[in-house]
């Protein structure tokens, strides 16, 4: 790589800090990392790491002058300087070691040890980053690599599943020897990792990589005992592999895959939060995870998991919690999970003629703006109990469709309506006075009405009037 071919990469870069040739003319100073991974890969880098072996503030004091403002992060050697910009960030770090060599020598990964001089556009790497780079494999720098930051473990899966690169061989085994070590980051780093590689829209493969080497089960210990749980009669898999596939299933839904061409199946996708999918497939791998607690053998040994959704509920929670989720990342994954069977229910119902609009639209009214998501989720857990597609019972499909179809055309624009009575018609018409007892009546109207048992005002004010009389309250 010449400097003719990195001087336009670094454009960003230069406009940022105006006069930046000036500064770095006379000063030893190295772009190193994602930056010229990106550069490599024909990507603008967003963030900007620049390794300097002298005194940062002195560093940080001359570029201040062309116009940054730099705030620094950490403390001792490995703090940070740090400035924002409109596009991206610029750090400035101290070199470890005595030589650019060293300081790479002690990256995590050889497409993340390269360098380039800034005062001559020199490109460095001393591990042969650029090819690993143009192979499109994951290696890492040595072994020790795992043990200085063992949040590079799960990295090393999330850097895969972005780049849609393979992790060559030695890399996995010592993850493979070294997985136990990833208890010890902050929860909120491991969180964050964990987010980010559920995001690529080739997670899954890798979540199934990280069970091959053991990682997995440190990230997630509550899933080890799923691996030898084995289910009953409606499944054909053991508990971790029927999730893994139902994680698969959920990704290729996610990724406008397996959709029937209906218009609610898109509608249910792509209305969906970038920030719900990751979430998404983590509550899938993790719906399930109450079973080996609740497993059960009955008389005729038939296998039972009564109550494993609230079990499983209970234990996500734990996890969640342990990984720094937000309070409303975690209430809703543990509302999809808690009533995962739902629609199950709905369908067997349905299938003995037995199902009411009451059920339905209570279901609809339970989940919100989640209904969607749990249909999908559904979808993603049935056809991971069967070998193959083709296999499993296409009315499920066609009963979510149903589902979705109701909860679009008829809930929700029925759900934005005015209420028919509010609390001041019971104060003014029925002479009551505020108590807990308005909530009770107010909800009795609003769940008729969205049974489409009520059409008017009318027809409420009789509705309460009539359970009014009903708990022998005069008026």
């Amino acid at each position: 790589m010449t400097a003719f071919d990195i001087a336009p990469a670094i454009f960003p870069l230069c406009n940022a800090l105006p006069g930046l040739d000036s500064v770095f003319r006379t000063r030893e100073a190295y772009l190193v990392g994602g930056a010229v991974r990106d550069i490599l890969m024909g990507r603008v880098p967003l963030d900007y790491d620049i390794v300097v072996p002298e005194d940062m503030d002195s560093l940080a004091g001359h570029i201040a002058g062309s116009g940054a403002s730099f705030f620094k992060l950490g403390k001792n050697r490995q703090a940070v300087l740090r400035a924002h910009f409109k596009d991206h960030t610029v750090d400035l770090v101290r070199m470890e070691g005595d030589s650019i060599e060293s300081d790479l020598g002690l990256r995590d990964f050889t497409i993340n040890a390269m360098a380039i001089r800034l005062d001559n556009l020199s490109f460095i790497d001393p591990m042969q980053g650029q090819t690993d780079l143009a192979n499109q494999t994951i290696r890492m720098v040595s072994e020790q690599a795992f043990v200085r930051d063992p949040l590079r473990l799960l990295r090393t899966y999330r850097f895969a599943a972005t780049l849609d690169f393979e992790i060559e061989t030695r890399t996995e085994s010592a993850i493979a020897t070294h997985g136990h070590l990833i208890g010890l980051p902050a929860g909120e780093r491991i969180r964050e990792e964990i987010v980010r590689l559920l995001g690529a829209p080739c997670a899954v493969k890798h979540l199934q990589k990280m069970s091959d080497s053991g990682l997995l089960f440190h990230v997630f210990p509550e899933l080890r005992d799923a691996q030898s749980c084995t289910q009953n009669r409606h499944h054909r898999f053991n508990v971790l592999d029927h999730t893994l596939k139902a994680c698969r299933h959920l990704e290729s839904l996610l990724n406008g895959k397996e959709i029937e061409a209906s218009a609610s199946f898109q509608k249910a996708v792509n209305g969906m939060d970038d920030h719900l999918k990751p979430l998404m497939k983590l509550t899938v791998l993790l719906h399930d995870i109450g079973k080996p607690r609740t497993r059960s053998v009955d008389a005729a040994g038939a296998v039972h998991f009564w109550g494993h959704e609230k079990k499983s509920a209970e234990l996500a929670r734990e996890v969640l919690h342990r990984m720094k989720f937000s309070n409303k990342d975690t209430e809703v994954s543990c509302l999809l999970i808690q009533n995962h069977l739902r629609p199950v229910l709905l369908y067997l119902a349905h299938q003995n003629q037995t199902l009411t609009r009451k059920g339905i639209v209570r279901l609809f009214r339970l989940l919100d703006a989640h209904t969607p998501d749990l249909f999908i989720h559904a979808l993603a857990d049935a056809r991971a109990k069967a070998e193959k597609i083709g296999d499993m019972d296409p009315s499920f499909t066609g009963f979510i469709e149903d589902l979705l179809n109701d909860y679009f055309r008829n809930f929700t624009p029925r759900k934005k309506e005015a209420p028919l009575i509010t609390g001041q018609d019971l104060i003014f018409l029925f002479g009551l006075k505020p108590s807990p007892l308005f909530k009770t009546i107010l909800e009795l109207v609003e769940e008729a009405r969205l049974f489409q048992t009520l059409g008017s005002r009318d027809e409420a004010l009789a509705l309460v009037k009539s359970w009014l009389l009903s708990q022998g309250k005069g008026f």
